[in-house]
């Protein structure tokens, strides 16, 4: 969210008016005001005028601005935001020989992506991305059962559970990979429960440790870089009390049990929003009718029509795809 461009429009307007038109807060023009604060055409214009982009870069900036003055960063976010970075390095630090490299091999990373100038860089986004979801948890909270529903309706969720049986080479499995994917295939058949053949016989520690539960699935999980695209298909396939066939991924073998697809149950299931709630990113789209919540003024008439026309475009754009 953090685009740091200026369309023509709002360019044009800031220049023709000199950055003097309408309301002014310690002798600077004011483009826009939340609640909160003033967004003053100076801002705007240091801001964004070293390059020009789409409506979309203007709406952002604006938006980041009304987090910055709703959502302040908190020494809390700070200290979340390093937590994050350190568990990021450490994951890095399993792949390499030393720290040095484990770092220098992150930064470039970080530049590779082209969304980040250095380590300071990428903490300062993650502190944001932190106030940002804080935006969308308190709009989540107060519309609870009106995002659920809609949830429900677009994201399929489902409580899914998973057993691994690791494998040097699933293409052409060992002996003993072969009996242990045999044993967990008879074991089912047999009517054992899927939790307690998961939390005896799966590899995959994280789960294994909760018999197998992924906990609540959606089309916008992340199965895909976990374990494989094709579990990450074949998770939205299940109905409920289904059990997957056999599936080769590139280090196991995968079998996969839909717990339950009951909407009241999930319900109460995400009932406690947190930041890491699927209920804040299954939408692209909800940012829109959140920033609709707040009160922003306008005193330029061309930068309001620029984003008021490109939410309302957003908002048009989410219903079509509920219809």
């Amino acid at each position: 969210m953090r685009a740091k461009k200026l369309t023509a429009i709002a360019l044009s307007a800031i220049l023709l008016t000199g950055c003097t038109t309408g309301k002014t807060v310690d002798g600077k023009s004011v483009a826009a005001s939340t609640s909160i604060d003033n967004i003053t055409a100076d801002e705007l214009y240091n801001e964004l005028s070293t390059a020009a982009s789409s409506d979309s870069s203007l709406f952002s900036y604006v938006l980041d601005q009304l987090i910055d003055e709703q959502f302040p960063a908190t020494d809390d976010m700070k200290q979340s935001a390093e937590d994050m970075y350190k568990n990021v390095l450490s994951s890095y630090k399993q792949q390499y020989s030393s720290e040095s490299e484990a770092l220098s091999a992150l930064k470039n990373d970080l530049k590779s992506s082209g969304q980040y100038s250095s380590i300071s860089d990428y903490k300062k986004k993650l502190v944001y991305s932190i106030q940002y979801a804080e935006m969308m948890k308190k709009y989540v909270k107060a519309h609870f059962d009106e995002v659920y529903n809609d949830y429900y309706k677009m994201a399929t969720p489902r409580k899914l559970s998973i057993i691994a049986i690791s494998s040097t080479n699933p293409s052409s499995p060992s002996k003993d990979e072969k009996a242990n994917l045999k044993e967990v295939q008879a074991l089912l058949k047999e009517g054992q429960s899927f939790g307690s053949v998961a939390a005896k016989y799966s590899s995959d520690t994280s789960t294994a440790s909760a018999n197998g539960s992924l906990g609540v699935i959606d089309t916008t999980n992340s199965l895909s870089s976990t374990y494989s695209s094709d579990v990450a298909t074949q998770a939205l396939k299940l109905k409920a009390g289904q059990t997957s066939k056999v599936i080769t991924g590139t280090s196991a073998f995968y079998i996969l049990h839909c717990d339950s697809t009951d909407k009241a149950a999930i319900k109460k299931e995400l009932k406690n929003v947190t930041i890491d709630s699927p209920l804040l990113t299954y939408d692209n789209y909800l940012v829109y009718k959140v920033f609709n919540t707040y009160k922003v003024s306008y005193h330029d008439a061309k930068i309001k029509k620029a984003v008021t026309s490109y939410v309302k475009k957003q908002l048009a754009a989410r219903a079509k795809e509920r219809k």
